[in-house]
């Protein structure tokens, strides 16, 4: 069971980053208000360069996360579960708390709606509780990544199968013919891990989860592996594949040559998510996942 902290924003002393998919329409009255909430409050706001041709508001400073995050107290991220992980890894490396806005579609990561904007009032009053969550190191040599929900390892040619070895600490697990395998955290457990027939682990715990894809085999069962392992991913094949393709929370980050082998563990850090509505995380699994039957 992990440890969680406080977090409490004080009027006129707190600053937030706001991060927001404003390529999506539905996305900017949402962004539009919070940044108004928040400028009312007299926090300091900071939002991307980019977003000055959406966000006409004088009070709000514009420059790159990687200049400030360093300053700021909470990370806001407004739109789907794919913003929130491109953006909360900004808050994973400067070890800052998020909020995940849902102004998408399933918003399984997001902790209100973006009708519920009103309860980052708790924000001021009493404070809210920070979850840590596992978070995913991802290295093959000098290449290396952050997953926070998943990292799938598959063949780069579409529709064929990879042959593939899985070790744990230098000792064999298991050898599969199959279209991949997806190694998750719990919080990736509710993601591609479970589409493909994997567990699904509640996020206080600190485990890696390995679930094959579409093997070909009558036992696909899933691994869980405790946290202190190290996972290693590779070609089964004598003179190696040709080619495989490491996809790191749903975006491709690089190639997986033969011979070359993929260590996953998890990492020091964490992601903090900030639990502002007070949900636990059966009552958000019944909501967004078990509830839409």
């Amino acid at each position: 069971m992990k440890k969680s902290e406080k977090i409490k924003l004080f009027r006129g002393k707190s600053k937030a980053f706001v991060f927001a998919n404003l390529t999506r329409q539905n996305v900017f009255p949402c962004a539009e208000k919070l940044v108004e909430i928040l400028l009312k409050k007299k926090i300091e706001v900071y939002m991307v360069p980019k977003a000055e041709e959406c966000i006409c508001n004088q009070a709000v400073s514009f420059i790159e996360p990687e200049k400030i995050l360093s300053e700021v107290d909470i990370v806001f991220i407004v739109g789907g579960d794919g913003t929130i992980l491109r953006a909360a890894k900004f808050a994973v490396e400067y070890d800052k708390p998020i909020i995940g806005i849902n102004a998408g579609r399933l918003g399984f990561l997001s902790d209100i709606e973006s009708e519920s904007l009103l309860e980052i009032e708790n924000l001021f009053k009493t404070g809210c509780p920070v979850e840590k969550r596992t978070v995913l190191e991802i290295d093959c040599g000098e290449k290396s990544a952050l997953a926070i929900n998943d990292v799938f390892v598959s063949k780069s040619e579409p529709g064929k199968i990879a042959e593939l070895f899985v070790e744990c600490n230098g000792h064999e697990v298991c050898r599969y013919r199959a279209d991949g395998i997806v190694l998750s955290t719990p919080d990736g457990s509710t993601a591609y891990s479970m589409s493909a027939g994997g567990p699904v682990l509640d996020t206080n715990l600190n485990a890696i989860i390995m679930t094959p894809v579409c093997p070909h085999s009558l036992i696909s069962c899933s691994v869980v592996f405790s946290p202190e392992k190290i996972i290693t991913v590779g070609s089964s094949l004598v003179c190696g594949e040709k080619e495989l393709d490491v996809v790191v929370d749903g975006e491709r980050v690089f190639e997986l040559r033969k011979d070359e082998k993929l260590k996953v563990k998890c990492s020091e850090k964490s992601v903090k998510f900030v639990n502002l509505s007070g949900r636990g995380f059966y009552e958000i699994l019944n909501q967004k996942i078990i509830g839409r039957r």
